[in-house]
């Protein structure tokens, strides 16, 4: 360590924590600047891909210490050391360090490995050893990343262990998650969200009151107290929008919202369109239909878009219907703010609509075509103005950092084999690399496509071809060309090391000998750079 508080924060905020936990064990002045940090993020717990038994064994030690003590305290010895004095050696690592723990993952994720030392079939075991972990969680500062809250949550007892883990994480969560069908008594879920605080930053349902005879439990207005806690979040998911009192009632405390994701409406999207204005002043984000099955007229869509009085930033449509000019006309009016545009599954978005946005946002920073069923035609992208005889000018040529789309245009390898517009390729590659070249601060370049690669959309990348037209791309981090076929060799990839000093990414190294050994060379020569087939 650097010995300056301040550097060495920075660096150990870098590290893995693996990488922590060796630093750690180099000598006690790294162990005391490393430890903090060690402990302060255990969202990796959570991961899939990782095992959280090491973990567990320490809390699971450090429970039967606090029970053993506890006994003895009962037996009339004490045990307890003076509020000043420094943990001793003898101390689980759990009670030394866990005040320092300010962010933990979904306490029941830990469930299945905390199970392993359950001694009842009613899992209280399990319940008593997550409700330890909370508590040695001592610090006011302690946020968890996400919880899910169901219907059999809402029903606990008061007294249940795992009622009292949910009444711990409630006021801490950052993400909350409350799935299944709402009750009737709507008064439960709003308990749930008046238990939460300003941590609280995203908000989804995966609910569908459909039924709304018989609700109740609703108050009318906020309570002051409501609107300085949990309002505060700034996400919200809905599976299933209706008109009805629920959602009516949640979306007047949706003041501070930024970003709405819808899966589904059941009324008309001119209503729902209108409470976002209404009740959303802080709306600049929208998903709709993201990796789902949203399917909606063009004038309906178009309607869900006039609902943003700050402009669109973030724009995400999956919806599987062509666009017409509705939307096209209504998204032109947020040419000038929007950063992010997505399409995600939605047939028939044309390759003239995602230039024409490409060519018109001044601000844009990822435009991202992930529809393998809309591929941009490479000859439309290039955007040549035959008129002037140049490429026609992108306002995003300065901004754009991202840029993922699949890709059609150029002449199959098959049919090059029979010596087809060789000519045409090499024109519309010249223009490819031209039209990549004027995209100066682009980091990430994902070209692909969805067919097997005997198949595949022919695109060489190349120096050959002209590659070292994008020399000046000096902030080039990933490169993807998964499922396109291309002629990326050991020269390539040589090149990009040189020119592309930030790369750290080539995905899609595959198809033909030239690219295997692409990657081997990457993977023999530099550690640094995550080299793939896929």
């Amino acid at each position: 360590m650097l010995g300056i508080q301040e550097l060495d924060d920075a660096v150990c905020q870098e590290l893995s924590p693996h990488d922590l936990a060796h630093c750690a064990q180099v000598n006690k002045k790294w162990h005391s600047a490393v430890v903090p940090h060690l402990w302060r993020d255990l969202t990796w717990l959570g991961e899939y891909e990782k095992s959280p038994q090491g973990f567990v064994q320490v809390v699971v030690e450090d429970y039967l210490e606090e029970q053993q003590r506890q006994t003895l305290q009962g037996d009339g010895h004490t045990m307890e050391q003076p509020a000043q004095t420094p943990p001793s050696s003898h101390m689980s690592a759990l009670s030394k360090y866990g005040h320092w723990i300010r962010l933990l993952p979904n306490p029941y994720c830990l469930e299945d490995a905390f199970r392993t030392y359950s001694t009842d079939e009613s899992d209280t075991t399990v319940s008593r050893l997550l409700l330890h972990l909370c508590r040695r969680c001592s610090s006011g500062e302690v946020q968890v990343k996400y919880f899910p809250v169901s219907r059999t949550h809402l029903d606990l007892a008061p007294d249940d262990p795992k009622r009292i883990v949910m009444d711990f994480t409630l006021p801490r969560v950052r993400h909350l998650f409350i799935q299944g069908r709402l009750p009737k008594s709507i008064s439960k879920v709003t308990r749930v969200l008046e238990q939460c605080s300003f941590p609280l930053r995203r908000l989804d349902f995966q609910s569908n009151p459909i039924d709304t005879s018989g609700m109740f439990g609703l108050e009318e207005e906020p309570t002051e107290h409501g609107v300085k806690r949990w309002t505060s979040f700034k996400e919200l998911t809905v599976d299933c929008w209706s008109d009805n009192p629920f959602w009516q009632w949640l979306f007047r405390r949706c003041g501070q919202v930024e970003k709405l994701e819808l899966q589904g409406i059941l009324r008309t999207a001119q209503v729902l369109a209108q409470a976002m204005l209404n009740h959303m002043p802080q709306l600049s984000g929208i998903i709709l239909g993201k990796g789902g099955h949203f399917r909606m007229a063009d004038d309906n869509v178009a309607a869900l878009l006039t609902g943003s009085t700050k402009g669109w930033r973030r724009v995400t449509l999956g919806i599987e219907t062509d666009p017409g000019r509705a939307v096209m006309g209504v998204m032109e009016k947020h040419f000038s703010t929007l950063e992010m545009l997505e399409i995600d599954e939605r047939r028939g978005f044309g390759s003239e609509n995602a230039v024409h946005f490409l060519r018109s946002c001044p601000h844009l920073q990822s435009f991202a075509n992930t529809d393998p069923f809309s591929r941009l035609d490479l000859k439309v992208f290039i955007d040549w103005d035959p008129d002037k005889g140049s490429l026609r000018p992108w306002k995003c040529e300065r901004t754009l950092r991202v840029l993922r789309l699949f890709v059609r245009g150029i002449p199959r390898s098959m049919e090059l084999q029979e010596g087809a517009c060789i000519g045409e390729v090499s024109e519309i590659h010249s223009g490819f690399y031209d039209r990549l070249a004027r995209l100066t601060q682009l980091e990430t370049l994902e070209l692909r496509d969805h067919v097997y690669w005997m198949n595949a959309e022919y695109l060489e990348l190349s120096l050959l071809s002209g590659l070292h037209k994008l020399s000046g791309l000096k902030r080039m981090k990933g490169l993807c060309v998964t499922g396109l076929s291309t002629k990326i060799g050991i020269k390539e990839v040589q090149w990009m090391v040189e020119n592309w000093p930030r790369l750290r990414v080539v995905k899609g190294l595959a198809g033909n000998e030239d690219n295997e050994e692409a990657a081997q060379w990457l993977s023999e020569n530099h550690s640094t750079i995550r080299s793939s087939y896929l």
